[in-house]
């Protein structure tokens, strides 16, 4: 009988994740799939559309599966939000520095 992934608790979902479970890495990555999108409704990102901010956003949440450790007393969805701010503050800030606003500016 096949394992319920969707009654498993976010951490035990990471845990899988990082065994190399890929059910529970897309367990994972569907359940927070709304958190990111409403997540990057506050960003722009110069020169691209929203789909590339919910992109850096999804990329934050995967750097939170790979990095999350249940011993440093935060909760999964707490790491996840740090996790996905600053990688899409991260691409905001790459994207508006000066040295690259010729290729940001170019059409």
């Amino acid at each position: 009988m096949a394992e319920d992934y969707n009654a498993l608790d976010d951490i035990a979902l990471v845990d899988k994740a990082k065994a190399g479970d890929r059910r529970a890495a897309d367990t994972l990555i569907d359940g927070y799939k709304t958190f990111v999108r409403v997540k990057t409704r506050a960003y722009f990102l110069v020169g691209a559309d929203r789909d590339d901010i919910v992109q850096e956003g999804m990329i934050g949440l995967f750097k939170a599966i790979r990095d999350y450790s249940p011993d440093k007393q935060a909760s999964f969805k707490y790491f996840a939000d740090i996790c996905i701010t600053r990688q899409i503050i991260t691409a905001v800030k790459t994207a508006t520095r000066q040295k690259h606003s010729p290729l940001n500016s170019y059409i």
